[in-house]
């Protein structure tokens, strides 16, 4: 509680102060009106007029202070409207569309912000505009777009309300499977996870246990597809013999490509249609999920 007391009162320290700004010696940050009384209201303001007074030529050039002075921008994105978050990087990235070192300074700031593995703010969805406009950026190399061309494969085929494309995977025994061949009508937990890995080696046996996953998928309301994310190997055919039954198992040699695969295991939740309803999901959180679905279909009947 105190926590999260104290980063209200920094937020609205932030809202309510320019001193702070001045002290970045880069520009005057906005100052919501005093009319404004809600956290949502002054953020919006914050957010919309945050770059309007930058030198953006003098304050690029001090890569430091522009970089905390980006970091106080998006600090105050989850508490503005997502009309006004979206309009604010789109003028901002807009600004730089035909200058490529400028955008690759942005893209760079916003990875280290919001997708790298010391992210304070993990969020693919701000994220995501600035992979694109580097990415879409003619002045930027090949070279330079290529890890962010990868990264925003990814994005746009597992962020949160993304359809997961028709992967394929093999099987044990050497077949090909596909993601279009899960029950029709079922929802889908792609559970990514290697023999190796002890937290996913956890995650199995959890799973493996659990009654209510286990109903769930027997009587044809979830299919859970269990994905090696490499080649099949002897090692992993002898593990997998071990798996449920009902779980459909095979390996994935290109799942890097369209999964984020730094935090293993990982867990992403499709509806029947295939869309992305949830991801980066603890197992304790998935299994009470399970537990409250299936307890609520009981109930229903």
């Amino acid at each position: 509680m105190k926590h999260r007391l104290y980063r209200i009162f920094a937020i609205l320290a932030l809202l309510c102060s320019a001193a702070g700004a001045q002290a970045q010696e880069l520009f005057v940050y906005p100052t919501p009106p005093d009319s404004m009384q809600t956290l949502q209201q002054r953020s919006d303001y914050f957010i919309s007029r945050f770059w309007d007074r930058c030198n953006f030529g003098s304050a690029m050039a001090n890569p430091v202070k522009f970089n905390k002075s980006f970091g106080d921008w998006l600090s105050l994105m989850p508490h503005a409207s997502a009309d006004t978050v979206h309009a604010a990087v789109n003028k901002l990235l807009k600004r730089f569309e035909k200058q490529g070192p400028e955008t690759l300074a942005l893209v760079n700031m916003a990875e280290n912000w919001m997708w790298s593995d010391t992210a304070s703010m993990h969020s693919e969805e701000l994220y995501t505009p600035f992979v694109r406009a580097a990415v879409a950026n003619k002045k930027i190399s090949k070279a330079e777009k290529a890890r962010y061309q990868a990264q925003l494969k990814i994005l746009e085929s597992s962020a949160v309300g993304a359809t997961v494309p028709d992967f394929t995977f093999i099987r044990p025994d050497g077949t090909t499977g596909r993601l279009s061949d899960a029950a029709e009508g079922a929802s889908v937990l792609i559970f990514v996870n290697d023999p190796d890995c002890d937290d996913c080696r956890m995650a199995r046996v959890r799973l493996s246990a659990d009654v209510n996953t286990r109903d769930l998928i027997d009587k044809g309301r979830l299919t859970l597809i269990s994905l090696l994310p490499d080649e099949p190997n002897a090692e992993w055919r002898e593990a997998a013999a071990a798996y449920p039954e009902n779980w459909v198992v095979g390996a994935m040699e290109d799942a890097d490509t369209l999964f984020d695969l730094r935090y293993p295991p990982v867990f992403i939740y499709l509806d029947s249609d295939h869309k992305v309803l949830a991801k980066g999901l603890d197992i304790d959180h998935l299994l009470g999920a399970f537990r409250v679905a299936n307890t609520q279909k009981r109930r229903n009947r």
